[in-house]
């Protein structure tokens, strides 16, 4: 199999797997909310709390100890999680369920309480698994987008030709003018490739975040399925979901793990083929000459130096132009590896202080990331819960609830699949945010007014997901793309904090959201009390 072809493969294993993954990471955590109304129907914003407080503590630390734990590690403990989330908000379901008919008055609510707090406590669970996989799946995608990806794609920085083809060769450079021309040329490839690159850039973030928008689809669906179709209670459905973390764990293991190892020990291969011994003896020889590759680049002080030491009388200007194509080679190789193996040192080696200035840099990403989320948690937890034909029944509010986010999902999965088809500026990043401001309040008011009515509102419904949708793959795909080689994983796994913060201050104010739109339709069951 020729080496395109094997890079070809490999790429698109690694985007199939952050695709999968994706999906199975978040699958478990939308199937949470979509079973909030189970949990707690007059208190949603609860289910949406403790599944979100556990993965804003590790999106605000996971700059400070990310680089202390590896992958492999930390995959591993968002499986664990994530089986035990499962388990856990089951066993609440059924300790619930269970309660004695013989006894309502001094034992059903007792086992309510405490069968509350196990369903929430696995909630919390799962949102630890989550934001520990997303934190780190982003960074990892970064670190595909930006370096083993694009080596992928990239062949050997220098090439073996025969004999035979040395004066070809020879002869298709005597027709430059003189080697500034070359470098020119050379220029130009590189820009080209550089555009190519820009491309790979989004290639593994946009599979993720494509696998995160089918999780919501796919986690309200599986409710459905199981809930609605088959009759399952909360408790089966939910111990059925245990087959995700497994899966999540085999692919990451069949995947990008063992990509990543495989990729690792070819950069070692490399970097022993591209010694000094080597490029030595390809210039001496006579029946062989070592030739760079259309992407190679230039390094003038290694140019200089080479001329120095190999100053040969009677060498033709055609052989040296062979000659000095063989030193870019080998410089760029040099370049190309040492990126490869020193930006996880880089970062490893900032201070406390240094990763707080860095999170601190990155407000132009986050503060659109929080916007966003902050509006469309309000909507979901706080607006779409208080909403049903008619709104004074709980089965009709339920199932709006239940349509409303399919649709959303719909919008969101859509979206995030688009981060290979354009770029969004910053002014577009940031003009998103305030759109799905305006949808928060355009929903407020239909909760209140009731001036459109009717299903025709799953149409706001699939907006809203496109806005929430593009701002994520956006937001990380800019940052994977602005940011300096070295901070890139640093930098994604930082600013998934703030879509976390965001979520957080909106499932607090949603608590008050759903018991004034409850109060303003008459209704009862909030858990907080409408402060106006």
């Amino acid at each position: 199999m020729t080496d395109c072809c094997l890079a070809s493969t490999a790429a698109t294993k690694a985007t199939r797997s952050f695709w999968l993954l994706g999906m199975l990471n978040n699958a478990p955590w939308v199937l949470m909310l979509a079973v909030a109304t189970n949990i707690s129907a007059g208190g949603v914003a609860l289910v949406f709390l403790s599944n979100m407080i556990p993965g804003l503590i590790v999106k605000i630390t996971a700059p400070y100890w990310f680089h202390l734990i590896s992958y492999k590690v930390r995959m591993l403990m968002a499986c664990v999680a994530m089986g035990l989330a499962c388990f856990l908000v089951g066993c609440g379901g059924l300790f619930r369920d269970g309660g004695d008919i013989h006894d309502q008055e001094s034992n059903d609510a007792d086992r309510q309480r405490r069968g509350l707090a196990l369903e929430l406590l696995g909630v919390s669970f799962v949102s630890f698994s989550c934001s520990l996989g997303e934190a780190s799946l982003l960074a990892l995608a970064g670190k595909f987008d930006s370096i083993i990806l694009p080596r992928l794609y990239s062949p050997d920085s220098y090439r073996v030709i025969s004999e035979e083809h040395t004066e070809d060769t020879a002869n298709k450079i005597s027709q430059q003018n003189d080697a500034e021309n070359l470098f020119t040329n050379s220029e130009e490839n590189v820009g080209k490739l550089m555009k190519q690159e820009d491309i790979q850039q989004r290639r593994s973030i946009t599979a993720f975040s494509s696998g995160t928008g089918l999780a919501g689809i796919v986690g309200y669906g599986y409710k459905a399925l199981f809930s609605e179709l088959f009759g399952w209670g909360l408790s089966a459905t939910v111990w059925s979901a245990m087959l995700f973390p497994l899966a999540y764990w085999f692919i990451y293991i069949k995947g990008l793990h063992s990509l990543e190892l495989s990729m690792q020990q070819d950069a070692s291969a490399q970097s022993e083929i591209g010694s000094g011994e080597s490029i030595h003896s390809s210039v001496t020889s006579e029946s062989s000459l070592l030739v760079k590759n259309e992407n190679g680049g230039s390094d003038n002080s290694s140019i200089q130096d080479y001329r120095q030491s190999n100053n040969r009388e009677g060498a033709s200007p055609e052989l040296e132009m062979v000659h000095t194509e063989t030193i870019h080679a080998n410089t760029m190789l040099r370049l190309e590896t040492t990126s490869q193996t020193d930006t996880t040192d880089a970062s490893r080696s900032l201070t406390a202080f240094e990763r707080f200035q860095l999170v601190l840099s990155l407000w132009p990403y986050m503060t659109p990331l929080f916007t966003v989320y902050a509006a469309e948690y309000m909507i979901q937890a706080g607006v779409w819960s208080a909403i049903g034909f008619p709104v004074t029944s709980a089965s009709a509010r339920a199932q709006f609830y239940q349509y409303s986010n399919w649709t959303y999902q719909a919008g969101v999965f859509l979206s995030r699949s688009s981060g290979n088809l354009w770029t969004a500026s910053i002014p577009i990043l940031w003009l998103m945010p305030f759109l799905q401001v305006v949808n928060l309040y355009f929903f407020w008011m239909i909760s209140i007014h009731h001036f459109w009515y009717n299903y025709g509102l799953l149409l706001p419904c699939f907006f809203a997901g496109l806005l929430g949708g593009g701002v994520y793959v956006q937001g990380f795909s800019r940052v994977n793309m602005d940011m300096p080689m070295d901070l890139r994983e640093i930098a994604i796994a930082s600013v998934g904090v703030a879509d976390a913060s965001g979520a957080l201050v909106a499932d607090i104010l949603s608590l008050f959201i759903q018991s004034c739109i409850y109060k303003q339709n008459h209704l009862e069951g909030a858990v907080v009390d409408c402060p106006y």
